[in-house]
């Protein structure tokens, strides 16, 4: 991710990290987050890149996720970011023998930072993501 209008790499960095996790590439998704980055949401919380990509595991409960990025707000410091980005997540899983699908309209608050010491790994990264969930919806998925 070398783009660079930072609005831009932003926008990409969120949507990187929503095919990562719907792909379920974690090792793709490894490389959004510094060592010592934080994710955090409803019940949850991990306190460093490796806690993240481990913590992931619990997707294994939905046959498949997709993540919606929809609008982003940056405040851009030196080197750091503040963001958040509003998207839409659907979950497609199995209860009582019956497919359904769980959808949360959600928000993202971010601090990312670029790193610039590499000239071989110039991008920026999630040194902290919030999940924060602002409605859900779980229906039996028909069709």
């Amino acid at each position: 991710m070398t783009d660079p209008n930072p609005r831009h790499a932003l926008y990409e960095l969120a949507c990187r990290y929503a095919q990562a996790v719907d792909r379920r590439d974690w090792q793709q998704l490894a490389t959004l987050f510094t060592p010592n980055a934080q994710l955090s949401g409803p019940a949850f919380s991990f306190d460093s890149r490796d806690a993240i990509i481990a913590g992931m595991g619990a997707l294994a409960h939905y046959e498949l996720t997709q993540h919606h990025v929809h609008n982003q707000l940056v405040t851009l410091g030196a080197g750091e970011a503040s963001v958040e980005t509003y998207g839409i997540a659907s979950h497609i899983y199995v209860r009582d023998g019956q497919k359904r699908k769980l959808d949360w309209g959600l928000r993202y608050h971010d601090r990312c930072v670029f790193n610039d010491s590499d000239s071989d790994d110039r991008m920026w990264r999630f040194a902290s993501r919030t999940l924060l969930v602002d409605w859900a919806q779980d229906l039996p998925l028909e069709g």
